[in-house]
């Protein structure tokens, strides 16, 4: 039972892990990003219709992935080169992606080929996970780019009299972002066999809390820690697993959540005013 339970908690909390790995990218230089419910979604929908065709399943992840790029080129662009704030232009990405999926979905849910159900398997999973936690890290921690978002989080401003090139940076966070959704999304398939309207909903609530239990400022800057995320993940995965397990209503889950969350936002900027807000 305990070794079943185990796998459970993994199984939910892997797609958030590899999300959250991108998030961070993001988050640390002072960018919001609520739009991954929405392209998980469509990225699915996408990779299901291609798998449907026949696609091999190395072509199916790189489509998974080229479909989650191309939504945050576009969110990335708007908000960085287009001046509008990172909130409205991640919103405005996620009811395009809500209304492409409602409207493909609305009369019936698409399935993914029986066969294709054989990778979802922890000898597959377990390395993917391994070289995207050591590729986050690497550019997280050790590379320019970790080291300029961090930088740019702080200040964004002295980080450009430094000679960081601030939206370069923040694009690189963007597609590196697009890359960790992409792959959740494949994975994500795999497991669920389908796609429905109500696809990836939740989940962008689900990264924020697991950034903020990890112990990472909304606000970016050098605080940020690539291990916080792979710690807020499994953390929002147990929180939600407990609450079931002792019998509370799954949807009454959601609200503790949020309240848990606005707790934790609290206490935090409570304590550092610079730490987690501007």
């Amino acid at each position: 039972m305990a070794k079943r339970n185990l796998i459970n908690i993994l199984t939910q909390a892997y797609p958030i892990i590899i999300v959250s790995l991108g998030a961070a990218f993001v988050f640390s230089h002072g960018g919001m990003d609520l739009s991954y419910g929405g392209v998980l979604g469509v990225s699915i929908l996408v990779t299901t219709i291609a798998a449907g065709m026949g696609v091999p399943v190395f072509l199916a992840i790189l489509i998974s992935i080229a479909v989650a790029v191309v939504c945050y080129l576009v969110n990335g662009f708007v908000s960085v080169y287009c001046n509008v704030s990172p909130f409205i232009a991640c919103l405005c990405v996620l009811y395009i992606c809500r209304g492409i999926l409602n409207t493909v979905c609305a009369k019936s849910r698409i399935s993914i080929p029986v066969d294709m159900f054989k990778y979802d398997n922890w000898t597959l999973k377990i390395p993917v996970l391994i070289v995207v936690v050591i590729i986050s890290y690497l550019l997280f921690e050790k590379s320019k780019i970790g080291k300029a978002s961090r930088a740019i989080g702080g200040n964004a401003l002295a980080a450009q009299q430094a000679g960081i090139n601030v939206k370069q940076i923040k694009m690189f966070g963007y597609m590196i972002s697009a890359f960790a959704v992409g792959i959740a999304s494949f994975f994500t398939m795999i497991r669920a066999g389908s796609v429905t309207t109500s696809t990836g909903q939740g989940l962008e609530m689900n990264i924020v809390t697991a950034l903020v239990l990890g112990g990472i400022p909304l606000s970016g800057g050098s605080k940020v820690k690539i291990l916080g995320a792979i710690l807020g993940a499994l953390t929002v995965i147990l929180l939600r697993n407990g609450l079931i397990i002792t019998g509370v209503n799954e949807r009454i889950v959601e609200g503790i959540q949020g309240v848990a969350l606005l707790l934790i936002v609290f206490l935090t900027y409570s304590k550092n005013k610079n730490a987690l807000l501007n």
